[in-house]
């Protein structure tokens, strides 16, 4: 292969796999922002003094940080045969292509016996990954780990789907139940049945209405229905 074409598409290959990881840098950022900004809305409810369970209210306007977290869910993995080709087009591609091209041309002339060595190594080394490179595919490879965009039917009923999943990002904070907020009692003048459940915190984000669903974490042995009950009058 002609050493031109040679540089050009280790070239070509090296700047989209930046790029690429550049975008999927940035759709990781995103989530890690909305699920901040989703753990700021947790609510905790207390049983006997100690915190049972940790709820999220989700309403309408959550659906965009939901969207931003399935985004960077869904992304495309690098798998265990492509991780040693993607890693080379960070790190060894780079540094070949600048040896490689630093002996080319007229440069070449007034380049040490070394330099020149280190050039012609680093020109075979690109010779041999870039036609390993076009036999094994690894242009579909950079296409498939090109984020996508962002789903827009997402919803928050998809909170704890594998399209999301904050029941698997946040699994230490116990079982992940999702509850219909329409389904539960109204909050304002309602008694706790249990008088050793507290439920201070929860009833006036309630009372507000925004909330349709609840994603409800409950540490074991307990689940979500035993909150729901402590909520009816």
């Amino acid at each position: 292969m002609d050493s031109r074409k040679v540089i050009a598409t280790a070239r070509h290959w090296a700047i989209s796999y930046s790029q690429v990881e550049a975008r999927r840098t940035v759709v990781r950022l995103d989530a890690e922002h909305a699920l901040d900004a989703l753990k700021g809305n947790f609510v905790a409810a207390s049983l006997g003094g100690e915190v049972v369970w940790r709820v999220l209210p989700l309403g309408a306007n959550d659906a965009s940080a939901l969207r931003a977290v399935s985004r960077a869910v869904t992304l495309a993995p690098i798998e265990a045969e492509d991780r040693e080709a993607v890693r080379q087009l960070a790190d060894e591609v780079p540094e070949a292509l600048a040896e490689a091209e630093a002996v080319s041309g007229a440069r070449r002339l007034l380049a040490t016996p070394a330099v020149r060595q280190a050039g012609a190594e680093a020109l075979e080394f690109l010779t041999e990954y870039v036609t390993w490179g076009l036999e094994s595919g690894l242009p579909r490879v950079l296409r498939r780990l090109e984020p996508g965009s962002e789903p827009e039917d997402i919803t928050v009923t998809d909170a704890l789907s594998p399209r999301v999943g904050l029941g698997s990002i946040w699994r230490g904070l116990g079982a992940a139940e999702l509850v219909d907020a329409s389904a539960l009692p109204a909050a304002s003048g309602a008694t706790v049945s249990a008088a050793d459940v507290d439920l201070s915190r929860l009833r006036p984000v309630l009372a507000t209405g925004t909330a349709t669903h609840l994603v409800v974490f409950s540490t074991a042995p307990h689940r979500a229905t035993e909150l729901v009950t402590a909520l009816q009058p």
